[in-house]
C-alpha cells in the first residue's frame, strides 16, 4: 500500500511539472513616414502549457502589417 501511494505521488509530481506558466513578451514597433506614428510598446501575457507548445503559441502572435505607409512589426518571444 505504501509503495503504490508513493508511486502515485511521484507520477503526479512528474505530470504536474510538465505544464507550467510562461510569460510571452511581444514588442510592437511602428515605422513609416506619416507624422503621429505611435511609439514602440511591449505587451506581456501568460501562457500555461508545456514549454514547446507555449513557445509555439507565443510566437504565433508575431506579425507584420503594412497599411497607409505605416508598418507595424510585432515580434513575440517566450520568457
Amino acid at each position: 500500500m505504501k509503495k503504490s501511494f508513493l508511486l502515485f505521488v511521484a507520477v503526479g509530481l512528474f505530470f504536474a511539472s510538465c505544464t507550467q506558466e510562461y510569460r510571452c513578451q511581444c514588442v510592437i514597433k511602428y515605422t513609416g513616414n506619416p507624422p503621429g506614428i505611435p511609439d514602440s510598446q511591449t505587451v506581456e501575457f501568460m501562457i500555461r502549457d508545456k514549454k514547446d507548445q507555449a513557445a509555439a503559441l507565443c510566437e504565433a502572435n508575431s506579425t507584420t502589417v503594412t497599411q497607409f505607409d505605416i508598418t507595424m512589426d510585432e515580434k513575440c518571444q517566450l520568457y
